[in-house]
């Protein structure tokens, strides 16, 4: 059962380890991967309240702004996937929008997650695209927006829902969350 009090709380929790991840200086492998494994369980548990109807529409689609980095028209695959600057064209990012959930898709579908750092050495995100979406784009997804989009979810109030009984399947779908 998701009770959306306690999946929010735990986000609380997140948002605030990735805020010290701002500020963190010494990266060893291991912190690298524990980082890269935090985020994707802060969005896997995102998008297991959008599947279990604990967040408003508004917030499940809202959209956010990240620059993305197109393919090279070249195969990504376990050999190349870590290649980013081979395989994207880093020079070339383009601004586009997704939603919440698309966003969460590319976590749980994540074929390259990889840490990004400042010249200083301090992570500034992660780059990231989904099995499916590796042909295409490459999406930069920075900690302060990670930590926004957390915030976002956090504070989302469900006010109402309408839903409908399918005639076919005689199910009870939820058909807005308000």
């Amino acid at each position: 059962m998701i009770d959306s009090v306690i999946w929010k709380e735990k986000l609380e929790q997140d948002a605030r380890t990735l805020k010290n991840r701002l500020i963190q200086r010494r990266w060893t492998e291991r912190s690298v991967v524990l980082f890269e494994r935090e985020l994707m369980l802060t969005f896997f548990s995102i998008r297991a309240l959008i599947e279990a109807g604990k967040l408003t529409d508004r917030t499940s689609h809202k959209e956010y702004r990240f620059i993305t980095y197109p393919n090279k028209g070249k195969v990504v695959d376990d050999n190349t996937k870590y290649d980013i600057d081979e395989m994207f064209d880093l020079d070339s990012g383009i601004e586009k929008k997704l939603s919440l959930k698309l966003l969460t898709h590319q976590f749980i579908h994540a074929y390259v997650i990889f840490t990004e750092f400042s010249d200083e050495g301090k992570a500034v995100g992660v780059l990231l695209c989904s099995d499916w979406e590796k042909k295409n784009v490459l999406i930069q997804l920075p900690i302060s927006l990670a930590i926004k989009v957390i915030e976002d979810v956090i504070a989302d109030e469900i006010r109402g829902i309408l839903r409908n009984r399918n005639k076919k399947t005689g199910e009870l779908r939820n058909v807005k969350i308000f």
